[in-house]
């Protein structure tokens, strides 16, 4: 049997034990993952990989927890989804420069939780990145 995601494992942990707390764990999942996201990639090499690889295993984590927390992982994905992205961006470094690779490995891993989990993740991408267009384009006109 192969090893858990070390990233899908503490994501994991981390939204059983908000739970147990009785905490919103569908309000604190983008905090859990941008955390986790952005630890592991503190701790390693930035490529392309490791920043898929990192993304994959956060999402995953989630999706394989809801059940466990007793929700849906369509629920989730979203506020999921801004906190890997987020958390790349805050590993520092060439991070910021892979966030593209960040949200493809999310999408493909949010696949795992249906149609309307995609349909989240991708609207979740389109608004980050009309937001970030935005400010550059106001940083241009100044």
């Amino acid at each position: 049997m192969k090893e858990e995601n070390k990233v899908a494992q503490a994501v994991r942990e981390a939204m059983v034990k908000a739970a147990e707390k009785g905490e919103n764990v569908k309000a604190k999942v983008g905090e859990i993952s941008r955390e986790a996201v952005k630890s592991a990639l503190e701790k390693t090499e930035l490529t392309r990989d490791a920043v898929k690889e990192t993304a994959q295993g956060a999402m995953k984590g989630v999706i394989d927890t809801a059940e466990i927390v007793k929700l849906e992982a369509s629920e989730l994905v979203k506020e999921a989804s801004k906190g890997i992205l987020e958390g790349t961006k805050q590993a520092g470094g060439d991070a910021a420069d892979l966030i593209g690779h960040a949200a493809d490995a999310t999408l493909e891993a949010a696949k795992e939780a249906g149609s309307k989990a995609v349909e989240m993740t991708k609207s979740t991408f389109t608004e980050l990145l009309d937001s970030t267009k935005d400010v550059l384009k106001k940083k241009k006109e100044q």
